[in-house]
């Protein structure tokens, strides 16, 4: 898998200033530990002829002042703290500022478990917390989930 840095593509450029949001969709808690919990993750799939096995969950801090909440724009509700294995939660994104902080192809897509497969990512950054070099998140722009990604400002 060949990776590529870009500075600009499919409608997006770094330093883009980004709104992204998702409207709250039905997840179920699989499993709890004292620091995380992990839910179902209804957008994608496990990929059968993956190198690297996914177990269609995603993980969470259940702490909603841990810094991992600095690297997911995803909130749940009700509150993490709050939830046990097997209760039903919503998964959404509330209104977010973020900037772009790199662009990335992949050629042939990338091999990470999970299908479709990403082919061009974007890494962002909370705008609150843009200094913060451990803070951010990739969205996969062929994913099946549901972000919606308005750029409100770019750097040209």
């Amino acid at each position: 898998m060949d990776s590529v840095r870009l500075t600009e593509a499919l409608g997006y450029t770094v330093g883009d200033l980004l709104m992204i949001s998702a409207e709250a969709f039905d997840a179920r808690v699989v499993r709890t530990t004292p620091q995380r919990l992990t839910i179902d993750w209804p957008w994608w799939e496990a990929d059968p002829e993956s190198a690297n096995s996914w177990d269609c969950t995603i993980g969470f801090p259940r702490d909603p002042e841990a810094h991992g909440w600095r690297n997911t724009p995803w909130r749940l509700e009700p509150d993490a703290s709050e939830l046990q294995a097997g209760d039903p939660c919503f998964v959404g994104i509330p209104p977010t500022e973020m900037r772009v902080t790199a662009i990335e192809r992949f050629d042939p897509p990338a091999d990470f478990g999970v299908l479709p497969r990403p082919d061009y990512v974007l890494e962002v950054g909370p705008v609150e917390a843009i200094e913060d070099q451990e803070a951010g998140y990739v969205l996969y722009l062929n994913s099946q989930e549901p972000i919606d990604i308005e750029v409100l400002a770019n750097p040209s």
